[in-house]
């Protein structure tokens, strides 16, 4: 007998490994409860919005709905240990979990770093790097994963190259991902632990081994400052003082994380979408010129982020029901991407989809991903180098999802293709 999936379902990772259930979900949720309460056993309570509207307008009034407060679903003795420690249910304290103007002095360090004017410098580098991934899946034959040998790795490459990450070190960066990201899949937690270092008296923090990492990056960059994003953090000022460490820290997590886990579910879930709707790979294939848009569309049809939490200041009132200042809200984005009030045919993976700018994929309002113009430079590179060489693709088996409440995509493509 097949489960029905309930609000409560949405704190449990392995619901995640079945999207097509999920997104049955959001739509009862959508149409039956657009705030539904969600009492999850070892998590604290929090109520659940999934309507596209409804998102963008808690999104838009920061002063009322916190970020900080309570930023991502995590089991109440993670958050125990996490306060213990940091003396912050959160843990680290990168942009997404600050807020007013300690969010915008921290954001403005990296703002004009990642805007288009900026990122245009390395869009021929970024092809080069897209060639060199369809090169080597060209080298795989006629067969590969492709989430998992080409998938994860094209954007690995890239954010690596910009933040200034020696390339030996990637994989380490990709583990270091994996165990922040998705801590309940079984499949990756196994593969990460294997290859972590042991560390005395039992598992290490992941958060701990990020800031090692970096610590030796950022001495070397303030003596010898680069164009990368390690120089621009490691010598970013807020408010006249340099960052504090924790901060940093946090900033270079949510980089190299961030900067290439979403988009490599992106990239994935777009050739999975084209090998689902056939007549989109053909018309993609025909008309290059549609890849702004289909990057979009990439975007929209995974939406990798599942949810951020925020929390009111203030008693608020949603759909007759009162949220009492204080209480939790789940803002969940791949609802929105799919809600039938925006798009007509939400269920259909389209390619020169124009309506696209009003998916919340990337988030809305002050906490707008700061790397979304990467990302979609980043898809289109790899699709403009994919495409004209690519003259068969089809599955070679039923694809996996990452068990992850907060950032999940495919963890597996297996693909017959012919070049």
């Amino acid at each position: 007998m097949t489960e029905v999936l309930t609000a409560e379902s949405l704190a449990r990772p392995s619901t995640f490994a079945k999207p097509a259930e999920v997104y049955d979900l959001y739509a009862r949720l959508r149409r039956d409860a657009p705030i539904a309460r969600a009492e999850p056993r070892g998590y604290r309570p929090f109520w659940v919005v999934t309507r596209h509207e409804d998102i963008m307008a808690i999104e838009r009034n920061s002063a009322t709905y916190a970020a900080g407060d309570r930023t991502v679903l995590l089991p109440e003795k993670v958050e125990a240990i996490y306060e213990a420690k940091y003396g912050d249910r959160n843990g680290v304290k990168p942009l997404t979990h600050m807020d007013g103007g300690y969010h915008r002095a921290h954001r403005s360090v990296t703002m004009d770093w990642f805007g288009p004017k900026n990122l245009r410098k390395f869009e021929s580098q970024i092809a080069l790097i897209a060639k060199e991934f369809v090169d080597r899946m060209e080298d795989m034959g006629e067969a590969c994963d492709f989430s998992a040998d080409i998938a994860y790795w094209f954007p690995l490459r890239v954010v690596m190259t910009l933040m200034g990450v020696p390339r030996e070190d990637e994989a380490h960066v990709l583990r270091l991902t994996q165990r922040l990201f998705s801590p309940a899949d079984k499949d990756l937690k196994t593969q990460a632990d294997e290859k972590a270092a042991p560390a005395p008296g039992g598992s290490r923090d992941v958060f701990a081994e990020f800031g090692e990492y970096y610590q030796g990056l950022t001495e070397d960059r303030r003596k010898s400052p680069r164009n990368d994003i390690i120089s621009t953090i490691a010598n970013g000022v807020v408010n006249g003082c340099p960052m504090a460490q924790r901060e940093m820290t946090s900033y270079y997590v949510i980089a190299s994380t961030a900067g290439h886990d979403t988009t490599a579910a992106s990239i994935g879930g777009g050739l999975l979408g084209l090998m689902q709707f056939p007549e989109q790979l053909t018309k993609l294939r025909s008309d290059l010129g549609l890849l702004n848009l289909a990057a979009e569309e990439f975007v929209r049809w995974t939406a990798p982020v599942k949810h951020f939490m925020r929390t009111p200041q203030e008693d608020v009132i949603w759909h007759d029901t009162r949220i009492a200042a204080g209480e939790n809200i789940m803002l969940c984005y791949p609802s929105a991407c799919r809600d039938e009030s925006v798009f007509p045919d939400a269920g259909q993976f389209r390619v020169d989809r124009s309506s696209n700018p009003a998916h919340l994929a990337f988030g809305y309002g002050p906490h707008f991903c700061l790397g979304k113009f990467l990302a979609t430079m980043e898809i289109r590179a790899f699709y403009a180098e994919l495409l004209p060489r690519l003259k068969q693709v089809e599955l070679a088996g039923d694809p996996t999802y990452i068990e992850s409440t907060f950032v999940s995509g495919l963890k597996t493509l297996p693909i017959h293709f012919r070049f």
